[in-house]
């Protein structure tokens, strides 16, 4: 069962989130999620050939991880992730940080956390699509400020949006970031 329900609203973005903060394995964390939807009212996601799951007409994109559960709808394409800022990210940085990456760098610094808002990122903007972003040059960063970015997903030339939203720490203390992409061409 999920700990509290917590709607979100990112800088008043015409998409709904809904959170919770979740403790236990992936089992614990799937029915959390199970429960999450079902709290809200939220019909269950059909998966697509692609894998990407749907919510009848609507794009969904559904989270895990950090003691965190999270789900996204939205008319046009959208992605979402949550994680915890651990260690193990130095470890695959050389399949996800690239040059195309300064940018984030340049304005939030090199550091674990930096590496996980890039991390949340990217794979926000692969479920968004369901497939086809290559992690080192498939995103080019467009803009980046403090809440979010613009970036262009090379493989797709389609624009998109990223917003991060820090929710706090882990009973260990590590920092837990989520991410949304969703395509800029739509509302």
């Amino acid at each position: 069962m999920p700990g509290k329900l917590l709607p979100m609203t990112l800088s008043g973005l015409h998409y709904p989130v809904i959170g919770c903060e979740v403790d236990g394995d992936i089992r614990a964390q799937r029915a959390a999620m199970q429960a999450l939807l079902y709290s809200a009212g939220w019909p269950q996601p059909k998966k697509e050939s692609n894998g990407r799951p749907r919510m009848g007409r609507e794009f969904c994109s559904l989270s895990h991880g950090g003691g965190w559960a999270l789900a996204v709808r939205h008319s046009g394409p959208i992605g979402a992730d949550v994680e915890a800022a651990s260690e193990r990210l130095f470890n695959v940085v050389p399949r996800f940080c690239g040059e195309l990456d300064q940018p984030v760098l340049d304005h939030f610094g090199s550091s674990l956390d930096t590496l996980c808002r890039l991390w949340t990122a990217k794979e926000a903007v692969f479920k968004a699509f369901g497939t086809g972003v290559d992690f080192l040059t498939g995103i080019e960063w467009t803009g980046v400020h403090d809440d979010g970015a613009r970036i262009m997903a090379t493989q797709q030339q389609r624009p998109l949006h990223i917003h991060w939203r820090s929710l706090g720490c882990t009973p260990g203390g590590l920092p837990v970031w989520m991410a949304v992409a969703f395509s800029a061409d739509r509302p």
